[in-house]
């Protein structure tokens, strides 16, 4: 039998304990979100609306019960408001440019100029090269002319899904309703099912916990809010037509930093070049140096201040969950690290020497 130093035998119960927790907080919740989906819904929309609630109950002394249906209230119609005009605005952009798309006759004439343009650049080319380029760009501009009846057709049958979806916003309204007004009972009762020694402790990790996933994501959409922004002033300054839909596709790609604006902007540039649009081409590359140069920037402040850790180690955090677990890993990564800083001052874990 092979002998085991308490020293090591610590080390291996701390590291099982770390693995068990780590699988308990990442993985059982993806098995039951599909079934609890309004709730955690309900449970964030609880956890935003909360210190407006406090501050009607503190400052003007009314009931809680009245100072959450006034919150949620403004809640529902400023989120509703926007999401509906997004909605709207992208449906009716898409749309007019699904009508615009050139036909496969004028895009073998673009495609021809084009090949004509980098001919002139670099001489003659391969005929073999030739078709292949002039079948490859055809098939690109197949594709996105595909992708976006697809993004259209599924956007306008939304509307199957309406009465799931009223089912599923109800449901997360009222829910979240009884859980802030009854926030104080609801959490004595989950408390009092613990064991007494682990409620503290409970309490900390979920206090942590919670703050640093609302965090991460308040980060992220600030994240996309400003690349957003500054896409639409960028293509608004260029003359890019459908700047809102555009904007907006662009700076839901640049979530994902292995596509980044660069998928969409370097082409764009590129393009235009060639055509001999050097201005707006030149245009495109300094929008996306601009935009590369900010969310470099701001990535690793902005999301170690919303889980409360060093830029550093947010980067670091991010760098090593993308080697690891690809894109997914970009939002792992600083999670995992967040819930290993909340398990340590629960004292479940060993804390770092300072």
């Amino acid at each position: 039998m092979i002998s085991v130093s308490p020293r090591y035998r610590k080390y291996l119960k701390t590291t099982t304990r770390v693995v068990l927790v780590l699988l308990l907080v990442l993985f059982v919740p993806l098995k039951v979100l599909p079934y609890m989906a309004p709730f955690v819904v309900a449970l964030f929309i609880a956890f935003i609306i909360e210190r407006p609630v406090r501050f009607l109950t503190d400052k003007f002394r009314l009931p809680r019960g009245v100072a959450v249906g006034i919150v949620l209230f403004f809640f529902t119609l400023v989120t509703g408001g926007i999401l509906i005009l997004i909605f709207s605005e992208l449906v009716n952009e898409i749309w007019r440019l699904t009508r615009e798309i050139p036909s496969a006759q004028v895009v073998k004439g673009y495609i021809d100029v084009l090949l004509g343009r980098v001919q002139n650049l670099y001489l003659s080319l391969p005929a073999e090269f030739e078709s292949t380029i002039r079948d490859s760009l055809g098939s690109v501009v197949g594709s996105i002319s595909a992708s976006l009846h697809s993004l259209l057709n599924y956007l306008l049958n939304m509307a199957k899904f309406l009465p799931q979806a009223f089912l599923f916003i109800v449901i997360s309204l009222v829910a979240s309703f009884f859980m802030s007004r009854d926030r104080e009972k609801i959490s004595r009762f989950v408390y009092k099912q613990m064991p007494e020694g682990w409620r503290n402790k409970i309490r900390t990790v979920k206090d942590d916990l919670f703050t640093a996933l609302v965090g991460f994501i308040k980060a992220q959409a600030i994240l996309i809010s400003v690349t957003f922004i500054e896409l639409l002033i960028g293509y608004s300054l260029i003359g890019v037509k459908y700047v809102f839909s555009s904007a907006l596709i662009t700076a839901v790609v640049d979530a994902l930093p292995l596509l980044g604006t660069g998928t969409i902007l370097i082409p764009a540039a590129a393009v235009n070049l060639i055509m001999g649009n050097v201005a707006r081409g030149f245009a495109f590359i300094a929008l996306y140096i601009v935009i590369l140069i900010v969310r470099q920037f701001l990535e690793p402040k902005v999301v170690g201040q919303s889980l409360g850790l060093h830029p550093l180690v947010t980067l670091i955090s991010i760098y090593v969950g993308l080697r690891l677990f690809g894109i997914i890993g970009l939002f792992l990564g600083p999670l995992v690290v967040a819930i290993i800083k909340a398990l340590q001052k629960a004292k479940i874990l060993p804390q770092w020497k300072a």
